[in-house]
């Protein structure tokens, strides 16, 4: 329990910079949508090395403390410190030193993040060796990963509206989101001093040997594939968010909130259905079903607009939240099977450079999905604001419209193809 509730600051980090800060760029800083993607790219593109390199050092770690705690409290540190100066007005003016500044702010928070997420994800390998223990330990994520979006996704846009909409409404905001970050992450450290824990095996391979084996592992392939798609879809939402509550359906900040919170209320609640589900049938099987069901959900905002009701917005919302808990969860745990399943193959403990490769496939879909976002909406004459109101254009409001719809949906579809012609996991190791 206490392993799974450090999800809730992990993940609060994702939703706050992936929902809030390229519409704060846009809107409060004045920066242009494609160069604020720009930044958030060029951020995730470092935070996906340092992945690698994290995960690496995990699992070469030898301490008093276990291979993974040390790493996972010096992330909770750096989370801490980078998300509290996240929202901190520039320390000097001019477009080239204020977005030095983001940058410098974002490289400190995405390490945090990595020094305690992929640490935290190879536990999970190592915790249970079971196939549906895998499942019920993942549900205990997903559900704290929900709450994380009542706590990101839906009370950080809160704090905001109810504070006006100001820049320090995003301060106070932030610091907030600092706290919770840091008793959350630092709990999941005290709390797994006792947690299983493999042991580094002396069997080597050379490095190329190694690379061919990891290449072999179809399984684990297939699987980044299909996250990295789910997860450009879930980047383009969260980017292009603020910008069609408050420009297509016009209900701003407060929209975002109450989508959030609904989508989240009935994810967690939703979360022992997915597990009894999971234990009827083939994980991918019933991913694809949660994916398809994203794919329509997210296709359903064309017909959306300020007149719609609160009835079907509110719809929109739970279905929302039901299929993002199915897709997580089978996800999650599809990946401790198929790491597991090279250690059937090879002999060797890699949770760690496993853990790092999944989540440099999440960052580069971070980095993508917001970059393409922001490159789309100045391409169709976006225009950005410091604070003040601008009247958009029609074509600037119809590209809003197709990053919350169309392309996630594609995203999405792309990942139920990719799971019905590719995805094969032995029967045996299930």
């Amino acid at each position: 329990m206490g392993w799974a509730f450090g999800s809730v600051g992990s993940t609060t980090i994702l939703y706050v910079v992936n929902v809030m800060f390229l519409y704060f760029m846009v809107s409060h800083l004045g920066i242009a949508p494609a160069i604020a993607g720009s930044i958030m790219m060029f951020a995730r593109i470092y935070d996906a090395i340092a992945d690698l390199l994290i995960g690496y050092g995990s699992d070469r770690t030898k301490s008093r403390w276990g291979r993974r705690r040390p790493w996972m409290a010096a992330g909770t540190i750096l989370g801490t410190m980078g998300m509290a100066a996240l929202f901190l007005p520039p320390l000097a003016s001019g477009s080239g030193a204020v977005s030095g500044q983001i940058v410098l702010v974002l490289v400190l928070l995405f390490t945090g993040y990595s020094a305690f997420s992929i640490p935290a994800s190879a536990m999970a390998t190592e915790m249970t060796t079971s196939y549906q223990g895998r499942t019920s330990l993942m549900a205990c994520r997903t559900f704290f990963i929900q709450v994380a979006g009542l706590v990101g996704a839906s009370a950080a846009p809160a704090m905001v509206a109810w504070g006006g909409g100001t820049s320090t409404a995003y301060v106070v905001m932030g610091c907030v989101m600092a706290a919770v970050v840091f008793v959350s992450m630092g709990t999941a450290v005290l709390t797994t001093s006792s947690a299983r824990e493999t042991v580094r095996t002396d069997h080597r391979l050379p490095s190329g040997q190694q690379i061919a084996t990891l290449l072999a592992n179809r399984p684990f392939l297939v699987l980044l594939a299909v996250k990295f798609c789910g997860y450009i879809a879930t980047a383009a939402m969260g980017a292009a968010g603020l910008f069609f509550m408050r420009d297509v359906v016009q209900r701003g900040e407060a929209g975002m909130s109450h989508y959030a919170f609904i989508s989240a209320i009935v994810g967690m609640a939703c979360v022992p259905l997915w597990r009894w589900i999971a234990r009827l049938g083939r994980k991918e099987h019933i991913a694809i079903g949660a994916y398809l069901m994203l794919a329509m959900t997210s296709l359903s905002w064309m017909a959306a607009g300020p007149a719609e009701s609160d009835l079907i917005f509110w719809c929109r919302a739970a279905l929302t939240g039901i299929a993002t808990t199915g897709g997580l969860l089978m996800a999650l745990s599809m990946l401790p099977d198929t790491i597991e399943h090279d250690f059937h193959l090879t002999g060797l403990r890699r949770e760690g450079v496993y853990s790092a490769l999944f989540e440099f496939f999440q960052k580069a879909a971070f980095a993508i999905g917001p970059f393409i976002v922001g490159l789309f909406l100045s391409a169709n004459g976006y225009q950005a604001s410091a604070g003040a109101a601008v009247v958009q254009g029609r074509d600037a409001i119809d590209a809003v419209r197709l990053t919350m719809s169309v392309l996630p949906a594609l995203a999405y579809c792309a990942s139920i193809v990719l799971l019905l012609a590719f995805y094969r996991f032995p029967r045996s190791a299930a």
